[in-house]
């Protein structure tokens, strides 16, 4: 989808993101780096070591600080 394509800043605030249309592109990826990176299954950097994220040293640190969290995990019990 064309929507997807493009720069978009987002802005995290009191645990709230809001994503816009817009910024520099410091930090690069895809959805295949952006569905492990928003569900906590890979950290930036281990995205960036797999060739899935690129960014400058900043954002990248600030990706690190905005993504943390525990891994995700589920009970196996069914």
């Amino acid at each position: 989808m064309s929507e997807n394509n493009g720069k978009f800043i987002l802005t995290v605030s009191n645990g709230r993101g809001e994503v816009t249309p817009g910024g520099r592109g410091d930090l690069h990826l895809d959805i295949r780096g952006l569905a492990p990176l928003y569900t906590g299954l890979f950290t930036p950097h281990q995205l960036y070591l797999n060739g899935h994220l690129q960014g400058t040293p900043t954002a990248l640190s600030v990706a690190t600080q905005l993504f943390s969290g525990p891994h995700p995990w589920m009970a196996d019990m069914f």
